[in-house]
Formats: structure tokens, sequence, C-alpha cells
């Protein structure tokens, strides 16, 4: 996919009696008709006493990581190849990543949600699993520019060090992966800061929205009468639980061709993630060549991700278990888990480490599942 660097309205700063920049004001351009009043920004709803660290105080933290020293850091840099923003590296030598006491930046122009401001609930420190050393995976896997260096996002959106035209001093900006949407935040790491504040938002609960299990029969109805809004919540529901995967892939299919492009897509993004190790290779294949012949792009590219899950191959496995420090896969319709957890790498099941290393290496030559290795197994497993 293209990027597009948007540029967006003109954001005019000025020092608070805090010692940070205030926004004083945005300005569209022409073209851009804004869907909700952005305008002056409301300073009063704006939290600016900034406390001694942005760091959230929780007990349980995946992205806070272990402390940094110099070298962890000349390592990162080297292997990045840039230079890291000195206003992050002091942030992460407080603490190395984890969640903040913020949630939302200001953005410049609306989000693909409408939004005035993007979610920042966490920033990624220096590592593999859930740091910015996975970056390159990350990129690849979500088709992103190369030279960004993500450090919050979820797959659909990220906030980035842009790096595609300098080494350092980057600014920061805010990608869109279904629209190929590319955004400038601020002009460096610390504004980005300066900037970040709390978004409150109220959600009220009628008490309409109901839990609910679902039964062939009730599946099935709700396909005949076209009911599009329940049937993307039960085709979720059913995916992820208890069902007969017979049947299930059966109306899968038969949705895959529906009229509404919502209900196609939810239909892919299902068996992609949850389903390409449970659903039969003749539904599979059935699935894939209807996606691939869809005329949205979006399902177009879930059907060459389920491929590439189906394709994984061992090489794969070596380089992404380097990166993310996680891999999970199906073999005889048990779960494994190889992971990096407690200073050892483990083989695992649902409810316990099966094997211990001491490196990854050892994990990937000596594993053992069935009498077998990890690679002679290979071809057998399906990833999660």
């Amino acid at each position: 996919m293209a990027y597009e660097d948007v540029s967006g309205p003109e954001i005019k700063v000025g020092m608070s009696s805090f010692g940070y920049e205030e926004k004083a004001l945005y300005r569209y351009p022409k073209f851009q008709r804004p869907l909700k009043v952005y305008g002056k920004i409301n300073l009063k709803t704006i939290k600016r006493s900034k406390p001694l660290t942005i760091w959230k105080a929780t007990e349980s933290d995946e992205y806070k990581l272990k402390p940094l020293t110099v070298s962890d850091i000349k390592e990162a840099e080297n292997r990045l190849k840039v230079r890291l923003p000195k206003a992050y590296l002091e942030l992460l030598m407080a603490q190395n990543g984890g969640q903040i006491v913020y949630n939302a930046h200001p953005s410049p122009v609306p989000t693909d949600w409408g939004d005035s401001y993007v979610q920042v609930e966490y920033i990624m420190g220096i590592g593999k699993e859930n740091g910015i050393l996975g970056n390159s995976y990350f990129i690849k896997e979500w088709g992103l520019p190369e030279g960004l260096i993500l450090f919050n996002g979820d797959g659909h959106s990220w906030l980035a060090f842009d790096y595609r035209k300098v080494q350092s001093d980057p600014e920061i900006v805010y990608v869109e992966s279904d629209s190929g949407k590319l955004v400038k935040l601020a002009s460096s790491f610390e504004e980005f800061l300066a900037n970040l504040y709390v978004e409150e938002e109220e959600f009220v609960f009628d008490g309409s929205f109901e839990f609910k299990d679902y039964s062939k029969e009730d599946f099935e109805k709700l396909r005949e009468k076209n009911n599009s809004e329940e049937l993307v919540i039960a085709i979720g529901t059913l995916s992820q639980g208890d069902v007969d995967e017979e049947w299930l892939g059966k109306q899968l299919v038969l949705l895959s061709k529906h009229l509404d492009p919502y209900i196609r897509s939810e239909v892919a993004g299902n068996v992609w993630n949850y389903l390409t190790y449970r659903l039969d290779e003749d539904t599979l294949l059935q699935l894939i060549e209807t996606f691939r012949a869809d005329t949205d792009s979006d399902i177009q590219m879930l059907g060459e991700m389920i491929v590439e899950k189906l394709n994984y191959s061992y090489d794969q496995l070596k380089e992404d278990i380097q990166l993310k420090g996680m891999v999970s896969f199906s073999l005889n319709s048990s779960i494994y888990h190889l992971n990096n957890h407690s200073g050892q790498w483990h083989l695992s099941n649902s409810e316990r480490d099966l094997q211990s290393f001491g490196t990854v290496e050892e994990l990937l030559n000596q594993a053992v599942i069935e009498g077998k290795t990890l690679e002679q197994i290979w071809n057998e497993v399906k990833i999660l």
C-alpha cells in the first residue's frame, strides 16, 4: 500500500506556565471540512499539570521491560541504524517502557474513526518483545513504510519515529494501516510528550446489549433474515467458541459471498485471527479463493495473510521467535507455545511449561514433541 503524508493544520505553540508547549490554534486547509469542532482547543479540558513521571503505577504491565543499560542503548541504535531521541532515552532510563498516565494526543486531521485525537496508552521501551526491537517484523507484517520505528500500535494504527529522511531528531507520526494515511503529530518526541493529555469519554450503557450464545438454528435464522448487525456479533462469537467446525466452515463459505462488504470483511478477519488452524483444508482453500477474488482490497489482503499463515516456514519461526519472543501453534489438535519468561525459553502448553532452555538456540534445537524436534514436525503444524 502507498502511504500518503497528510498535511494537517498548522499548530502554533507557546510555552505554558508549566514549562510545556501549549496548543493555541488548529488551522485547517481549505479542502478539509472537520467532522467535529476542532477550531480552538479548549485548554480547560486538557490536564496540563505534568506529574514527575508519565509512567503509570500498575502491578501488571506487559510493556514494562527490564531496566536499560548504556550498552543496551548503544546496541539498539546500532541495530536500528539511528540515533534515538534524547527525550525518549531519558524517559526510558527512569522506566523501560510501559503504560502511561495519559491516553491521548491531539490529531491535526480526523482519524479514520472521526476522532480529533489518537489514543496513546503506553510507550514501548527497548526490547524484542513488546519493544521497539520488534520493529522490522511489524513493518513487514503490516506493509508499513521503511524508515519508521514504531513505539505504539495495534496493527490498524501506529505511532512512530519518522526516520525516512533523517537518522536523528525524528518527527512523530501517526499511521493508519487501513487507509494508508500518515500524519505528522509533532516535530520531536519532546513536543509529543508535552501535548499528551487525558481524554475523558463518557460511556453510556443502556442495557440493550446482551452477550449471547448462538445455536446452529439461531445463526442460520440470522443469515436467512440478513440481520447484518447481529450477524457480525454472531460470527465473532462462534469463531472464538466451541463449535462444530465443519458446520461453521460451511456457513462462512456462504457468508464470504455476502452482498454486504462488512459481513465479508468480518468473515475474512475471523478466519485469519481464529480459524486457520481449525478449519479443514478444503474449506480454507474455498475461502481463500473467494477472499482473493473480492472487490474489497482489505479482504483481498486478509486472503493473502491467511495464505502466509498456512505457508509459515521453519525459517520464519526462527526469525519471529527472536523478534517477538513468542510463537503459538497447533499440532494434532494440541496447542503449544514457544515463549520467553523468567529468564528462560520454554516449550509450553496451556497449563504449564513442558521443557525449558537457557537460550533460544537450545529451544529450537533441543525441544521435542512426540519424539521429534521442532524442525522435524514443522511441516505438520498450523500457526495460530
